[in-house]
């Protein structure tokens, strides 16, 4: 019996080593923003050619195949498992962008840990979009900036743009034609706190087509220009 466990392992271990590797299956954690397909991950790894048809099973690097895939920008991570049969199963899970960035040079995206993303041509999120005198110095502030409107429902509604100009910042909002001065990027939760309750007790009586600019930039005040 021990002999024969011997025989079938050894037979196992040289199908095993004459087995050639073949993606079998892609698998794309699902998210709100779909940036990636099966068929880019595919396209991706063929272009590499370090996968071709003469990968044998016993040979075959997973942790190589995973590293190529991490370097892919709108990836997060990747998990890859060989059978041994040769089936290579790939989960991946996309990077999920939070902001878009549009300045005079590029337009890209940043997710929660500030990557950067390049646009799609296989889909557009529907974010807050930076624009003006931005550029990569900007990324920390924008990020601590949205990441705060987006523990709230109201502000992540409400803002949609994020204006750069001499180094102080205009939000344009959805509701009401007014622009909101929000000068340096300090006192940032203070600042919208100070303006939603303006929102809501002064806005329903002053009306939200009164003003044309509200500034947040001077401590504890809102200064209010009428149209």
């Amino acid at each position: 019996m021990l002999g024969l466990f011997f025989l079938i392992l050894s037979f196992v271990e040289n199908a095993s080593f004459n087995q050639f590797a073949t993606i079998s299956e892609i698998n794309i954690e699902k998210t709100e923003n779909q940036f990636i397909t099966e068929e880019m991950v595919g396209k991706f790894i063929e272009e590499s050619q370090m996968f071709n048809d003469s990968s044998r099973v016993y040979d075959f690097d997973l942790h190589t195949l995973e590293q190529l895939l991490s370097y892919h920008p709108s990836i997060d991570n990747v998990e890859a498992f060989v059978s041994h049969k040769g089936h290579v199963s790939i989960n991946v899970l996309q990077r999920d962008p939070i902001v878009r960035i549009i300045s005079k040079e590029e337009s890209y995206y940043l997710d929660a840990n500030g990557h950067v993303m390049p646009l799609s041509d296989n889909y557009t999120a529907r974010l807050v979009v930076v624009t003006g005198e931005v550029d990569t110095t900007h990324h920390s502030d924008i990020l601590s900036l949205v990441n705060i409107l987006n523990e709230s429902p109201f502000w992540t509604s409400q803002i949609t743009q994020i204006h750069f100009i001499n180094q102080e910042l205009i939000l344009v909002p959805r509701v009401g034609e007014h622009k909101i001065h929000f000068g340096q990027l300090d006192k940032i939760k203070e600042k919208l706190d100070n303006l939603y309750h303006f929102y809501k007790e002064a806005m329903p009586i002053k009306g939200w087509q009164t003003y044309s600019d509200i500034s947040l930039k001077y401590n504890n005040q809102i200064v209010c220009t009428k149209k």
